[in-house]
């Protein structure tokens, strides 16, 4: 904090300006271009072109000027002035196959380490959402098509299906226009509180994403100008997030219709969009999309469908001072599974959400105030979600229960043939708003310093009915069928008794640049971040810095600390009531009574001392710009700690002890004979879990081959990731008579390693819209070990009090046998290297026609390999597939 305060006492010495004019044209036309959006690279000054393409920009320092102009539909320029340029001309070219340079892969040329895809890197995959765009970035690679499952994505891991991605998917954060995409108060988990399978989903595709991250499905691209990838550090201004951020930008503004279809197996996509400009200072845009994607062709058992749209209006004034962009959207998705006339037995499953979000977006530059410029953004998120299970039950006769009261009570006697109905309906709302002001400042000696103050607010709350049972002709019961059986059963929950989570914010920002002699530029990013999360504060400073040695090299270092807080579907689970089936079983005397009763324990449930996760973050680079080539290397080490984790923990309770009685015809009645132990298991959330990953990663772009038209560039990424857990393990003593009634071990902590690399090879000939992209992604090493304790630190006696076991003893077999697990420990890896490739071909005519055509692994590769027990497996790289599209503008 010293720091940034001595900066800001030596910024405060002058406060010099420059005025730049100038004048925007179209290039094949030569006509002005209105509506520009003109923007300072250092201090994010900006201006506006009016209906002559003529702009004005006040620049708060004199050299080392960098502006940025871009307009949709047109390719965005960066422009960087003499020190005695005060008047420029700027003309934009259409973004089309027709330009003389293309680039679809992601961008590194930027002062950190951040990742930039523009229009045509996010059309180089057939994109169906937003997940298949970001398949290209390092250490992701390209997997079977199946939008049949919800769809999230983590950065610079090796962990793929453990706690710890899943915490890692929940702490990275999508922010579209200043706006965040929440997924806190997600809720549509049909038992969280019960350790059994909480999500609706049917043959290995999960539908529901409640504590994993935002559904990359519902997110189309059709209307997306650029995505910036942050896998490293990034800027204070955004909080709420462990694991990367996702930046995406969309533009408003004079475009023609635009028809969009694309077709790949069994899925299609429709889209339609228009900008329309009403006058000078006046402009909207709308669009709308479809999808409905099967997961056979054959039949449509099994489907998804997607129906989004969006209406945005921009205002400028006169004197472009203020920029304001209102944003509309309505979505709906659903997922279902029909009923198959092949498998009676098989789940019937729906799972709808239909919502709509409303944003603002206020830039305003007061011209007499201190300040340079005030940003406002501010949104709403409402959506209706609905989930059902149907499955057809064959059991033996069984009994249930729905009270909410502890105590005993007369059991419902469920029939051996039923229809089993589970639903929840979630109301998810969440409020954003965020309030900053930016200033830049200069001093004699050149340094320029653009400070960034902000506070934010942001709210998130769940109305819906929740987990609903005993509705008219709605069986959902855990049912308990034989003497002593016990379960968490189901209960109905409200979601109306959780609590409105909130979280207020304040952040402040330097951004420091400063040019040597020798060309040597200094950049750095100074920032602090205060968070109050539900009442749980942090403070979380970050860093990200640059240092350009000559044309040759440039040295990159950053670190920073942030937070994620818990989601309502894990702070508020519900009780936990403890069903038992007592005496011995079901009663039945045929045609005269059918009886049972069942013993219900409550343990309450909500997990509301759960804390934020947390995230330390380190990355350090070199980026080096040869004649032939441009390298970007990045070393990193995350560690993620204080994360989410299931905890069973034994607990016992002296209960009333019942004694059935039978006597003859007679309607059964029980006594009550004294009191007994009762044990079971009980769950919830802790901050048990922690990560870490160190790795590696790089990014080649090779020279053009102008005599082949041909640009080839590389990437490749190496993680080494340990998963860690505090949580330890209990697990029954095989003797019914020891005094050891638990085993007591620890966690089991993996250790993974992937290596990855990519090859992008792309021939384009600009003058005939000619583009011919090939992707090949190859997978070195993918190693997973997950180590086991099957020797126990210690026990639990029967009152549950926890005794060490000596370290020399708890190999011993004749002491502890009855606690020592048989588990060996599990490892898997990939014997040879995994190949895949993907092609593109692309043209683009003259009359608003163009055509796309993608192949999936277009070898057809089908590599197999042997598992330990001698197994022939199929490697899970993407099978072969094909697909269409075909944009057409008028």
């Amino acid at each position: 904090m010293r720091f940034i305060l001595f900066f800001l006492f030596l910024s405060g010495s002058v406060f010099s300006q420059r005025v730049i004019t100038g004048k925007v044209i179209d290039k094949e036309s030569s006509t002005s271009l209105s509506g520009v959006f003109i923007r300072d690279t250092k201090s994010d000054n900006w201006s506006i072109s009016d209906k002559e393409g003529k702009f004005t920009i006040t620049i708060p320092y004199f050299e080392d000027i960098a502006l940025n102009f871009s307009l949709l539909g047109k390719m965005e320029s960066n422009i960087s002035l003499k020190n005695t340029e005060n008047f420029i001309t700027v003309s934009l070219e259409d973004n089309t196959l027709r330009l003389k340079e293309v680039v679809v892969t992601a961008n590194k040329q930027r002062q950190y380490s951040e990742l930039t895809l523009g229009t045509n890197a996010i059309n180089n995959v057939q994109a169906f959402s937003l997940d298949d765009v970001l398949k290209q970035l390092p250490g992701q690679t390209t997997t079977d098509f199946n939008l049949n499952e919800f769809k999230n994505i983590v950065f610079r891991t090796a962990s793929k299906l453990s706690a710890s991605n899943a915490n890692k998917a929940f702490g990275t954060s999508f922010v579209m226009n200043d706006i965040p995409i929440s997924n806190n108060e997600n809720m549509q988990a049909l038992n969280p509180n019960s350790g059994l399978a909480d999500d609706f989903g049917i043959k290995g595709n999960t539908f529901t994403n409640t504590n994993r991250g935002v559904d990359l499905r519902e997110i189309s691209t059709n209307n997306i100008e650029e995505i910036k990838v942050i896998q490293g550090i990034p800027s204070a201004k955004y909080g709420d997030l462990t694991s990367g951020l996702v930046l995406i930008t969309t533009k408003v503004g004079n475009s023609p219709y635009r028809v969009y279809a694309s077709i790949r197996d069994a899925t299609s996509e429709l889209n339609l969009t228009k900008g329309v400009k009403f006058n000078l200072n006046n402009s909207m845009n709308f669009g709308i999309n479809y999808l409905d994607s099967k997961a056979d062709p054959r039949d449509n058992i099994l489907n998804y469908e997607r129906i989004n749209g969006n209406i945005s209006w921009q205002y400028k004034n006169n004197d472009a001072t203020i920029k304001n962009t209102v944003n509309t959207s309505f979505r709906m998705n659903l997922d279902n599974s029909k009923s198959d006339p092949d498998d009676i037995s098989a789940q019937v499953i729906k799972n709808e959400k239909k919502g709509f979000s409303i944003s603002n977006n206020l830039m305003w530059k007061p011209k007499n105030l201190w300040v340079d410029g005030i940003n406002v953004n501010a949104s709403l998120s409402y959506d209706r979600q609905f989930s059902r299970r149907d499955k057809w039950m064959n059991t033996s006769p069984s009994a249930a229960t729905d009270s909410q009261e502890e105590g005993i009570h007369e059991a419902n006697i469920v029939p051996s043939q039923y229809t089993s109905i589970s639903t929840v309906e979630g109301i998810p709302i969440s409020t954003f708003f965020t309030l900053e002001t930016t200033k830049t400042l200069t001093n004699k000696s050149n340094w320029i310093h653009s400070l960034v103050l902000g506070v934010s607010h942001r709210t998130s709350v769940n109305r819906g009915e929740g987990r609903k049972n005993a509705t008219q002709e709605m069986l959902n019961f855990y049912t308990l069928s034989r003497e002593g059986n016990s379960t968490i059963g189901f209960r109905d929950y409200s979601f109306t008794n959780s609590k409105t989570e909130y979280q207020i914010s304040t952040y402040f920002e330097d951004r420091i640049f400063k040019k040597f002699k020798d060309e040597r530029i200094l950049n750095l990013d100074l920032g602090v971040r205060f968070d109050n999360q539900m009442g749980n504060i942090s403070l979380q400073p970050r860093i990200n810095s640059s240092y350009t040695l000559n044309e040759t090299f440039r040295l990159r270092a950053g670190l920073g600390l942030s937070s994620k807080a818990p989601s309502l579907n894990q702070l508020y689970t519900g009780d936990r009531y403890i069903d038992k089936l007592i005496g011995s079983g079901i009663y039945t005397y045929p045609g005269v009574y059918q009886k049972a009763w069942i013993q219900t324990i409550i343990t309450p449930g909500d997990n509301l001392n759960l804390k934020p996760s947390k995230a330390y973050r380190t990355e350090a680079g070199l980026d080096i710009k040869l004649p032939f080539a441009s390298i970007n290397l990045t070393g990193y080490y995350n560690k993620l700690y204080n994360g989410f984790s299931g905890q069973k923990v034994p607990v016992y309770r002296v209960i009333p002890k019942a004694e059935i009685i039978v006597t003859g015809t007679e309607i059964p009645n029980y006594n009550i004979v004294g009191t007994e132990k009762f044990y079971y298991m009980n769950n919830s959330l802790t901050n048990d879990r922690s990560s870490e990953d160190t790795g590696v990663e790089t990014t080649i772009n090779f020279k053009k081959i102008k005599s082949l038209n041909l640009d080839v560039s590389m990437n490749a990424s190496y993680t080494h990731t340990k998963d860690f857990s505090d949580v330890k393990e209990y697990e029954s003593s095989s003797s019914l008579t020891s005094a050891e009634r638990y085993g007591v071990y620890n966690p089991q902590d993996g250790i993974m390693d992937s290596f990855t690399t990519s090859f992008n090879f792309n021939y384009h000939i600009p003058a005939v819209g000619l583009l011919i992209s090939m992707r090949t992604e190859h997978v070195l090493l993918q190693n997973t070990k997950t180590q086991t304790s099957n020797f126990p630190n210690g026990y639990l006696d029967s009152e549950l009090v926890y005794h060490e076991i000596p370290v020399e003893d708890r190999t011993n077999i004749q002491k502890y046998g009855h606690l020592i697990k048989v588990r060996n420990e599990t490892q898997s890896k990939i014997p040879n290297i995994l190949h895949n490739l993907h092609l593109r071909v692309s043209k683009d005519f003259l009359n608003g026609f163009s055509a796309s055509l993608y192949a999936t692994n277009f070898l057809n590769l089908k590599p197999y390999y042997y598992d330990a027990y001698d197994n022939k497996i199929l490697s899970k790289i993407a099978t072969i597939s094909f697909g269409t599209s075909l944009n057409y503008e008028f």
